[in-house]
């Protein structure tokens, strides 16, 4: 299957045609002890201040190639745990990551192809509002390339 980029897919489809979980912002095929196949991350953009309560994350665009996106742990000080550890690992092991923006309920924009350039720190409010230390990881948007490999 070919993706195109501000191409529309459900959750279902998402999870149907990455072989992935339907829930959380940080999904990924294989397994951390193995070896990871690819991530699918899912960012919100546009949040309601009802949305901040559920969904904490300040994922961001930088300009029309790069974002920031804030890692996983929704209360509290994030941890480099399971998904945050994914992203981390990306940047030696160059797994392929598919990047989505949540437009509404059940809608899905597929925004391209990345990768993980670096992470830093940076305090964020959490679900309850109270401060808290989160990754931040810089992602940067592949090019199309007839030489790279297709997607799942």
């Amino acid at each position: 299957m070919r993706l195109r980029v501000s191409e529309i897919f459900s959750n279902k489809e998402i999870s149907r045609v990455f072989n992935v979980g339907a829930r959380r912002g940080i999904r990924y095929s294989g397994s951390l002890i193995s070896k990871v196949d690819h991530v699918v991350l899912i960012m919100a953009l546009d949040k309601t201040p009802q949305d901040l309560v559920t969904n904490p994350y300040q994922d961001r665009k930088m300009d029309d190639n790069r974002i920031l996106y804030t890692g996983e742990g929704r209360l509290g000080d994030q941890k480099m745990t399971r998904g945050n550890i994914v992203l981390r690992q990306q940047m030696e092991e160059n797994y392929p990551i598919y990047v989505f923006e949540k437009k509404s309920p059940g809608q899905y924009t597929f925004l391209g192809q990345y990768k993980v350039l670096s992470v830093q720190k940076e305090t964020q409010r959490d679900s309850e509002g109270e401060d808290r230390l989160v990754f931040l990881f810089e992602l940067d948007r592949l090019e199309p390339s007839s030489k790279r490999k297709k997607s799942p």
